[in-house]
């Protein structure tokens, strides 16, 4: 089987998505403001009920919280989408600050890692527009809290130094995994 090789735009792509993910880890907030288009929106949906990974995802190999229940999806309780937070990048990015600033550096904290599934994100590139679809996970100190998809579109405009590929838009949909608190967990600051 002869492997695709990437156009540079869809190259391009991947790196933005990746770094985006860097800088949420990092928890750059100006930098992350800089992967955006001014005034991108930016959506988080959570879907529920809490569910861990189908043994056939990415990640169902992850560790699960020890009180989650064995992989199994019944039917018993109602879908349903929560939109989390519908913001603009420039909001989103205060957020962030504001976190920082509040969070008290003599506390131990929890290690949250976000980390997208780059060779399985599905890249379309129409000359100045582009749209990715790709899957990520959060682990909580190496345990998978949440998972989803992030949907981007993107734009490439000029930077001033040539044309770059920017963030538009961004929709994030996860869902929780057994074992992990109820909603309300964005007021603590974790979705």
């Amino acid at each position: 089987m002869t492997a695709i090789k990437e156009t540079p735009d869809i190259h391009a792509i991947k790196m933005l998505i990746q770094s985006f993910f860097d800088r949420i880890n990092d928890s750059d907030a100006k930098g992350l403001g800089e992967l955006f288009i001014a005034k991108a929106n930016l959506t988080i949906i959570r879907q529920d009920p809490a569910r861990d990974p189908l043994s056939n995802s990415p990640w169902s190999s992850l560790t699960l919280p020890r009180n989650a229940a064995t992989i199994c999806h019944d039917d018993e309780e109602e879908e349903k989408l929560t939109v989390v937070l519908r913001t603009s990048i420039e909001n989103f990015v205060k957020i962030i600050e504001d976190g920082e600033k509040r969070r008290d550096p003599t506390k131990p904290t929890t290690k949250v890692h976000e980390a997208p599934d780059l060779e399985s994100t599905d890249v379309k590139v129409d000359h100045l527009f582009g749209a990715a679809w790709s899957p990520f996970r959060v682990t909580f100190d190496g345990v998978l809290h949440h998972y989803g998809t992030f949907a981007f579109t993107f734009g490439k405009v000029d930077d001033g130094s040539g044309k770059s590929w920017r963030v538009e838009g961004l929709t994030q949909n996860y869902r929780r995994t057994k074992g992990w608190a109820e909603p309300g967990e964005l007021a603590k600051g974790n979705l």
